[in-house]
């Protein structure tokens, strides 16, 4: 099948670049089955976190098979995306922000947030999940606007396009999300848009690396 000899020439080819899209399979996976596991608990209006907290049912299956190897794997993509761009300010803020929200997402699943992920006097771990949690998805909303900033002479080329709309959808939930904080109804919803619209980019970016598809830089 195409679709088999796609990815079997991906894996060989560029190898490391499929961290980007492994790295939300096992996110998603981790999310939807800690929820499932976790009694009454809403992934629209609670945050992913609380998967993983402290007083969870199962909190090893967020921070452990999700957090912690998504974190790290997307650490790697920002080094495979790194090896194949040509040098140049946007690309390696791009990346950098890529490796930020992967370590981020790595120090949130090492250090859980307490009980029900509460803001009032939060346990040392509880404030470095916080703060990690913050970089995560500040880092990853802005990425794609970085690398799309270093194509921007190519505004027309689908990378681009596609780069540029899922940073600008990012950028305006992230801001949602720490503008309204935990009160809103949808806070969990938004959350999870964000994580979204990051990692459809790490997989869309991935392919088209492989694919070889990327806009010559002028």
């Amino acid at each position: 099948m195409p679709q088999i000899q796609f990815l079997v020439g991906l894996w060989r080819g560029h190898g490391i670049l499929l961290a980007g899209i492994l790295a939300p399979v096992l996110l998603v996976s981790a999310i939807v089955w800690a929820g499932y596991m976790e009694t009454e608990y809403s992934h629209a209006s609670q945050f992913v976190s609380e998967l993983g907290a402290v007083g969870a049912e199962h909190p090893w299956i967020l921070n452990y098979l999700g957090l912690v190897p998504s974190g790290f794997l997307t650490v790697v993509f920002s080094v495979g995306v790194y090896s194949r761009l040509k040098p140049g300010s946007w690309f390696f803020i791009s990346c950098v922000l890529v490796a930020l929200a992967g370590i981020g997402r790595l120090l949130a699943g090492v250090y859980p947030c307490d009980v029900g992920c509460s803001l009032e006097d939060m346990s040392t771990s509880a404030r470095v999940h916080a703060l990690a949690g913050f970089v995560a998805l500040v880092s990853g909303a802005l990425a794609p606007m970085a690398f799309a900033a270093g194509y921007r002479q190519h505004d027309g080329n689908l990378l681009v396009r596609v780069s540029a709309g899922l940073g600008a959808v990012s950028v305006v939930a992230v801001a949602f999300l720490f503008g309204f904080g935990p009160g809103t109804v949808y806070i969990g919803a938004t959350q999870r848009l964000i994580l979204a619209a990051f990692y459809g980019w790490t997989v869309f970016l991935a392919i088209e690396i492989a694919a070889r598809r990327l806009p010559t830089r002028n």
